[in-house]
């Protein structure tokens, strides 16, 4: 797909993109659209919006169509006045909030994924590996640590405060357990690292509080080296069909329900 782009003299890509994404790509979408040579222009959307995907679903096409009509006050339109190559969605099926989302405009690109977590692996193999020989496991990394919940004692004694302000103490008790009763689906949490976070004081605050939470749930505690490959091939435009989705303009975002996972329709 690189090939497609127009050339600047010098033979490289000269590729201006938009990426519409979940907060929870914060931390590495940043560090790898830093270092890309490409131009690049980032909204992104608070974590926790796939919850009710039929909302998310609104909020994106709704991103989309103020891209394609330039009226996006979240956008800063390329510096040569031109238009952008391609609309990049940093969400994965996501309770298929994709199904639908077409651009009248731009060309779509979204990865063949069930859940962050396979793109923060490098792989859906390695997702699946994993999944099966941990099933209840609870995730996180450095962008996940700083922009979604951990269940540990520090939001258990914020909900109970909530709660008691509301309801009095002991409705708040018998709310709180209740709120957390999900939890019981979970016997662990698993950190992902990232190489390209080696060192930094983010990645290890992330994982002291990760490895706390599972000590306040009682949970086993876990850690995995992240692969950053795939997200820089989406951030690269290196797209190739095993990986990612291509919607040419005008078309929407259909769910396959095989190992596609997505295609494009009418």
């Amino acid at each position: 797909m690189r090939g497609a782009f127009p050339r600047a003299a010098g033979g490289e890509s000269v590729v201006n993109m938009k990426m519409i994404s979940c907060k929870i790509f914060y931390r590495e979408v940043s560090l790898l659209t830093a270092r890309s040579p490409h131009y690049f222009d980032v909204t992104y959307l608070r974590q926790g919006l796939h919850a009710h995907p039929d909302r998310l679903r609104g909020v994106l096409q709704a991103e989309i169509d103020a891209v394609d009509s330039m009226t996006d006050i979240h956008t800063n339109y390329p510096p040569d006045g031109g238009s952008f190559d391609a609309i990049l969605l940093g969400y994965a099926l996501c309770s298929n909030c994709v199904e639908g989302l077409s651009s009248a405009r731009h060309t779509l690109v979204l990865p063949k994924a069930h859940d962050c977590v396979s793109l923060f692996l490098g792989s859906r193999e390695r997702y699946s590996d994993y999944f099966f020989n941990h099933k209840g496991t609870f995730w996180s990394n450095a962008s996940w640590a700083e922009n979604c919940f951990l269940p540990d004692g520090r939001r258990a004694a914020a909900a109970l405060a909530g709660f008691t302000k509301r309801y009095g103490a002991e409705r708040a008790a018998k709310l709180l357990s209740a709120s957390e009763r999900w939890k019981d689906n979970y016997s662990g949490t698993t950190f992902i690292r990232w190489g390209e976070f080696s060192g930094t004081d983010i990645q290890a605050e992330a994982e002291r509080r990760c490895r706390a939470c599972a000590e306040y749930n009682g949970w086993a505690f876990d850690t995995l080296e992240g692969d950053s490959a795939w997200m820089r091939r989406f951030l690269d435009g290196d797209w190739d069909d095993e990986r990612f989705l291509v919607v040419p303009p005008g078309r929407r975002i259909i769910l396959t329900y095989d190992e596609r996972l997505v295609d494009y329709g009418r």
